[in-house]
């Protein structure tokens, strides 16, 4: 069975993931800084691992509704809250174990393996939410799309670690949120879509996968830019 794709979502799922990035880096740059308290540090640090957790969410959902299918399709509540579950979790302790050294060098791999998991997790949970068609999987994809996500966390982890300029801030967010959408996009190219018997029906979504992707994009947008406004007034202060 074949798909498309609409290119505006697509555009609209890449955006999400740099910006929701670029929001995370800040905030655990932010907890990693020296003059920042201990309780402003904690917040920052929850609200980032919060933040690049949605935001992969966000970022797979987007690019979700961009997927044209032959056929009527709807997701799986439990399936896709669990998918979201998955993301922070294992985001906020890749970040807490990054953000505190606290397996001595080992912090950014294994933090950046464990977050690379939970982003693979989070998608393949997510894909098998889907209902209205059957599921394949070229395995050698799958394992590159892994291989991606664990890369491109270890490479967040250096980034919102390292002690950087604001443009070194801005890079790491765009080359954050490239990675997360590449890894979506290969693991994408790994899924076979199979139709089911002619009996299976499925209901109709509530709202259309347009209006779907611009809610779930304009909440992302809200998120990030209050958390950076937060960013900017606690810098300011300590300034």
């Amino acid at each position: 069975m074949l798909v498309s794709y609409q290119p505006v979502l697509v555009l609209l799922s890449i955006g999400v993931a740099i910006l929701g990035s670029l929001t995370a880096l800040a905030l655990t740059a932010f907890s990693d800084a020296e003059d920042a308290g201990g309780g402003q540090r904690g917040v920052a640090l929850i609200s980032g691992g919060l933040i690049m957790g949605a935001t992969i969410w966000s970022m797979h959902f987007v690019a979700m509704m961009a997927v044209d299918f032959p056929v009527v399709v709807n997701y799986n509540l439990l399936e896709t809250v669990s998918s979201i579950g998955i993301a922070i979790v294992a985001t906020g302790t890749g970040l807490y174990l990054a953000s505190g050294r606290r397996v001595g060098r080992l912090s950014i791999p294994l933090g950046g393996t464990l977050m690379g998991l939970g982003i693979a997790g989070m998608h393949y949970l997510g894909m098998g939410a889907i209902r209205g068609c059957g599921l394949g999987y070229d395995y050698t994809l799958v394992a590159a799309s892994v291989g991606l996500a664990i890369g491109a966390s270890m490479a967040a982890l250096w980034f919102a670690f390292y002690k950087r300029t604001v443009l070194m801030t801005v890079a790491g967010g765009v080359v954050q949120g490239l990675a997360i959408a590449s890894m979506h996009y290969t693991a994408m190219a790994a899924t076979y879509f199979v139709p089911l018997g002619a009996g299976v029906q499925v209901s109709a979504p509530l709202f259309s996968q347009s209006r779907m992707a611009y809610m779930i994009a304009a909440g992302i947008v809200l998120i990030s830019a209050v958390n950076l406004t937060m960013v900017a007034l606690m810098s300011r202060e300590d300034a």
